[in-house]
């Protein structure tokens, strides 16, 4: 049901391509956009077991076309995405990152220092082009087993023109390689890999359903005429 669901998705998502050919200029034009990170984790929002220092680790994204995936339900972790996940470390991730530009699947890549303070807010900045329109970028919430945040595969230029503002909830995602169920467990590898899923532990889930962890909100900076 979910390859299924996401194939269907891939055809819509590529449809702007298929009806409205891009012009030589549009193809060559470069737009530039902020993505501001809003973390809205905090004790009041997430009672349980609520850890004592709650961090947002360094961020780490890029444009893409539609054949890259950063992270997405039912897929399997990298082993980039597994020590972000466990560690907030983005050094193997990066490495992944340029072995996939290399293919000519990501155009750039983008990084931003962690949010510490809870409540609290950071903005990315980055470029884009018409052949990688998607964006991602991913994040650990740490402490955790190996639970990330992020988004994945936002599209940004839709009917022949590049979309000014969107704005996307967070919710935090399993990504299937420590079995640990509480922020502060011990590591236990699972073996063999899980899927990446959404987290649906009690630490993000109440009696009227999924908690989120923040939102992002994503703006075309304006040129100056």
């Amino acid at each position: 049901m979910v390859t299924t669901m996401w194939l269907t998705l891939r055809v819509f998502l590529a449809l702007p391509f298929l009806l409205w050919p891009l012009t030589a200029s549009q193809a060559q034009e470069t737009v530039a956009y902020r993505l501001h990170i809003e973390a809205a984790w905090t004790a009041e929002s997430h009672p349980l077991d609520f850890p004592e220092h709650p961090t947002f680790s360094r961020m780490i994204g890029a444009t893409h076309d539609l054949d890259y995936a950063m992270f997405r339900d039912g897929d399997t972790a990298s082993s980039g995405l597994e020590l972000i996940a466990e560690r907030g470390r983005p050094s193997i991730f990066r490495i992944e990152l340029e072995e996939a530009r290399d293919r000519n699947l990501i155009g750039t890549v983008f990084e931003g220092g962690e949010i510490e303070d809870i409540p609290g807010r950071t903005t990315l900045s980055f470029e884009a082009i018409a052949a990688f329109p998607h964006v991602s970028f991913v994040t650990m919430i740490a402490p955790s087993p190996d639970w990330i945040t992020g988004v994945s595969g936002v599209l940004l230029y839709r009917d022949n023109a590049w979309i000014d503002r969107v704005e996307i909830p967070l919710w935090a995602w399993d990504v299937g390689t420590d079995s640990g169920d509480s922020y502060a467990a011990f590591n236990q590898d699972t073996q063999p890999q899980q899927s990446i899923r959404l987290v649906s532990t009690p630490h993000f889930l109440n009696d009227r359903g999924l908690l989120g962890v923040g939102r992002v909100i994503i703006e075309r900076v304006k040129k100056d005429r």
